[in-house]
C-alpha cells in the first residue's frame, strides 16, 4: 500500500506542477505496440558439482510479453514473463536464478517530457514495477542470459541534458517466489513481494567529461538475521587513447554495517582494448574483495543486482564464478564474423582473495591468494532474420583439486533459440 500511494503521488506531483512548456504535446498522440520473445535453450554440464563425476542437462523456457499504451508524453507498460525449468537432474543448482513461473516484472506509469528540443534534453519518471540497467551493469542489470530478472518497486528518474546524464531511483527489490523449501516443484506459481524491509536507492551520473561516470547506491535489509546497510560508491569511465586503443575501467568502494560489523570492501576492473576492422581484443584484470573472518570489520563485496555473464562465463546450470572473493586476470577477443554472425572468446584465471566461498566454490581448504581456477570460453551467436536468433557455446573449468572431491575439469555447452514477433 505504501508503494501504491507514492507511486500515484509522485507520478500525479509531476504531472500537475510541472510548467505546460516543458509537456511536449498539446494534443497528444496515441499508440499501443505488443512484442513477444520466446527463448528455449538446452544446457549440459559435465562433472557438475559438488558431486563426483555426474553429468546434468536442463531445458530452460522464457516466454514474455511486453505491451505499452503511449498517450502523448503518457505511457502506461505491462510485461509479463513465463521462467522455467525442466529436466533437471540430482546435483542441478535449481533456484530462482531459472525459474519465475507467470509473473507481471513490469506494471508502471511513466512520463517523459522535453526540456530543450533542439538539444534532444528530456527528463522522465517512472513509477510502479520495473527492471533497470544502470551504467557497466555490474551492479544494476536487466539479465539477458538468466532465465529470470531483477525487478523492483518504486520510482524512478532519467534525465538527458546536454552533457549530463542522470538516473535516480529509490527502490523495495521484489523478491521472486517460490523457493523449494517452500514448494515442492520450482516452477510452482506464486506472485513476486516486495518488503518495505528491505530498500535500494541510489543515483547513476554521465559526464561528458574525461571523469567518465560517477555512482552511488544504498541498500537496507532491515531483516534480524542479515541486518544490512551497505552503501556502495563508485566511478568508471571510457578513456580513448588512440583510434584503435582504449582503457575502459570501474572502481567500487563498499561501506557501512553488515550484521553489527562495519563494512571495508572493494572492486576493481581495468581492461586495455585494440580494435581492429572486425575484432576487439581485451586485456584485463579484476579484484573483488572476500571476507577475513579474523578481523572485526566484513570486507566482502556485493554485486548487489548486477550480471556476471559477460564476463564470467555462462551462468545457468554452470555458472562457477562471481564477482566476489576473487582476483582474475585475462585476455578476450569479439569477432563480428559478418553483419550477421558475431564469435567471442575468452581465457581468463582466477585466484581465491580470502579463504571461503567465491561464486559456486568452496575455497575454505584454500589459502589467501592461492590458485582458484582457469575458465576457457567460446561462444558463437548468429541473427538468423530479423526476427530470430541462435546461440550456442561452450566453457571449460580447470579447478584447484581442493576444491572439487573429483575431476578438476567441468564442462559446460548449450544451445539456445529465441523468436521475437
Amino acid at each position: 500500500m505504501f508503494l501504491v500511494k507514492l507511486s500515484t503521488l509522485s507520478l500525479g506531483l509531476v504531472l500537475i506542477f510541472l510548467p505546460n512548456t516543458v509537456i511536449a504535446n498539446k494534443t497528444p498522440e496515441h499508440s499501443v505496440r505488443i512484442t513477444t520473445n520466446v527463448r528455449v535453450r538446452y544446457e549440459y554440464v559435465n562433472n557438475q558439482l559438488p558431486a563426483s563425476n555426474a553429468a546434468n542437462d536442463a531445458v530452460v523456457t522464457r516466454i514474455s510479453t511486453h505491451a505499452a499504451y503511449q498517450y502523448g508524453p503518457l505511457q502506461f507498460e505491462a510485461e509479463l514473463m513465463d521462467s522455467r525449468i525442466f529436466k533437471q537432474g540430482q546435483y542441478t543448482p535449481v533456484g530462482t536464478d531459472d525459474s519465475n513461473a507467470l509473473e507481471p516484472v513490469q506494471l508502471a506509469a511513466s512520463w517523459r517530457g522535453v526540456v530543450d528540443d533542439e538539444n534532444l534534453e528530456t527528463i522522465a519518471l517512472k513509477a510502479g514495477r520495473f527492471t533497470m540497467d544502470v551504467g557497466s551493469r555490474r551492479l544494476i542489470a536487466r539479465n539477458r542470459f538468466r532465465n529470470t530478472l531483477n525487478t523492483f518497486d518504486g520510482v524512478k528518474i532519467d534525465a538527458f541534458l546536454s552533457n549530463l546524464s542522470i538516473t535516480a531511483f529509490y527502490t523495495l527489490p521484489v523478491t521472486r517466489k517460490p523457493t523449494l523449501d517452500i514448494h515442492q516443484s520450482i516452477n510452482d506459481r506464486e506472485l513476486d513481494s516486495s518488503s518495505s524491509d528491505v530498500r535500494f536507492y541510489g543515483i547513476h551520473a554521465s559526464l561528458k567529461t574525461s571523469v567518465g561516470d560517477v555512482e552511488f547506491y544504498g541498500l537496507q535489509d532491515q531483516d534480524s538475521l542479515k541486518r544490512t546497510q551497505r552503501q556502495t560508491f563508485g566511478n568508471l569511465a571510457n578513456i580513448k587513447l588512440s583510434q584503435q586503443l582504449g582503457i575502459n575501467y570501474e572502481v567500487a568502494l563498499q561501506r557501512g554495517d553488515y550484521r553489527s560489523q562495519p563494512i571495508s570492501a572493494n572492486f576493481f576492473h581495468i581492461a586495455l582494448s585494440s580494435r581492429f576492422s572486425r575484432a576487439i581484443v581485451s586485456v584485463f584484470y579484476d579484484f573483488a574483495s572476500g571476507d577475513d573472518a579474523s578481523t572485526e570489520s566484513f570486507e566482502g563485496f556485493s554485486t548487489l543486482f548486477g550480471a556476471r555473464r559477460f564476463e564470467y562465463g555462462p551462468t545457468g546450470i554452470f555458472g562457477l564464478f562471481a564477482r566476489n572473493n576473487m582476483a582474475s586476470m585475462g585476455v578476450s577477443s569479439d569477432i563480428q564474423l559478418n553483419e550477421r554472425n558475431n564469435l567471442f572468446m575468452q581465457i581468463r584465471t582466477f585466484d581465491i582473495h580470502r579463504s571461503g566461498a567465491s561464486g559456486r566454490l568452496n575455497g575454505e581448504l584454500l589459502g589467501n591468494g592461492d590458485f582458484l581456477g582457469t575458465l576457457s570460453e567460446l561462444r558463437f551467436r548468429s541473427q538468423i532474420a530479423e526476427s530470430v536468433q541462435f546461440e550456442s557455446g561452450i566453457a571449460l573449468a580447470n579447478l584447484n583439486r581442493k576444491v572439487v572431491t573429483g575431476e578438476r575439469l567441468t564442462s559446460y555447452a548449450y544451445l539456445q533459440a529465441s523468436y521475437a514477433f
